[in-house]
Protein backbone atom coordinates (compact mmCIF):
# COMPACT_ATOMS: atom_id res chain seq x y z
CA UNK A 1 0.00 0.00 0.00
CA UNK A 2 0.87 3.52 -0.52
CA UNK A 3 0.66 6.76 1.90
CA UNK A 4 1.64 10.47 0.78
CA UNK A 5 2.63 13.24 3.01
CA UNK A 6 2.98 16.84 2.01
CA UNK A 7 6.08 18.24 3.97
CA UNK A 8 6.09 22.57 3.89
CA UNK A 9 9.52 22.62 5.26
CA UNK A 10 12.08 20.56 4.26
CA UNK A 11 14.80 22.52 2.28
CA UNK A 12 17.43 20.31 1.17
CA UNK A 13 18.46 16.60 -0.45
CA UNK A 14 20.26 15.58 3.34
CA UNK A 15 17.21 16.21 5.37
CA UNK A 16 15.13 13.88 2.64
CA UNK A 17 17.79 11.13 2.55
CA UNK A 18 17.75 11.28 6.49
CA UNK A 19 13.65 10.78 6.18
CA UNK A 20 14.15 8.24 3.51
CA UNK A 21 16.53 6.64 5.91
CA UNK A 22 14.50 6.98 8.95
CA UNK A 23 11.64 5.70 7.77
CA UNK A 24 13.04 2.77 5.85
CA UNK A 25 14.71 1.39 9.31
CA UNK A 26 10.93 0.72 10.22
CA UNK A 27 9.48 -3.11 10.05
CA UNK A 28 7.24 -3.39 6.98
CA UNK A 29 7.80 -0.04 5.39
CA UNK A 30 9.44 -1.19 1.85
CA UNK A 31 10.20 2.50 0.13
CA UNK A 32 10.34 5.83 1.19
CA UNK A 33 10.60 8.63 -1.28
CA UNK A 34 11.36 12.41 -0.57
CA UNK A 35 10.26 15.25 -3.33
CA UNK A 36 11.42 17.83 -1.94
CA UNK A 37 11.01 20.25 -4.37
CA UNK A 38 7.25 19.41 -4.47
CA UNK A 39 7.13 18.58 -0.90
CA UNK A 40 6.21 15.20 -1.29
CA UNK A 41 6.66 12.15 1.15
CA UNK A 42 5.52 9.00 -0.35
CA UNK A 43 5.96 5.99 1.60
CA UNK A 44 5.05 1.81 0.93
CA UNK A 45 4.29 -0.25 2.62
CA UNK A 46 3.16 -3.80 3.60
CA UNK A 47 -0.15 -3.53 6.02
CA UNK A 48 0.31 -6.98 7.62
CA UNK A 49 3.52 -5.29 8.88
CA UNK A 50 3.00 -1.95 10.05
CA UNK A 51 0.09 0.02 10.26
CA UNK A 52 -0.87 3.25 8.50
CA UNK A 53 -1.12 5.03 12.02
CA UNK A 54 2.53 3.86 13.04
CA UNK A 55 3.89 5.52 9.57
CA UNK A 56 2.31 8.41 10.26
CA UNK A 57 3.14 9.25 14.13
CA UNK A 58 6.62 8.38 12.93
CA UNK A 59 6.57 10.95 10.27
CA UNK A 60 4.98 13.93 12.35
CA UNK A 61 8.13 12.78 14.86
CA UNK A 62 10.36 13.75 12.49
CA UNK A 63 10.58 17.55 13.18
CA UNK A 64 8.77 19.04 9.75
CA UNK A 65 5.21 20.22 9.01
CA UNK A 66 3.58 17.51 7.76
CA UNK A 67 -0.06 16.23 6.30
CA UNK A 68 -1.88 13.42 4.72
CA UNK A 69 -2.28 13.71 1.79
CA UNK A 70 -5.61 13.52 1.29
CA UNK A 71 -6.19 13.88 -2.27
CA UNK A 72 -3.27 10.74 -3.10
CA UNK A 73 -5.06 8.18 -5.20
Amino acid sequence: MEIKFLVEDITCTGCAMDMENIMLDMDGVEEASVNYADGEFVIEYNPEEIEEKNITKKVKSLGFKTKLDTEQN
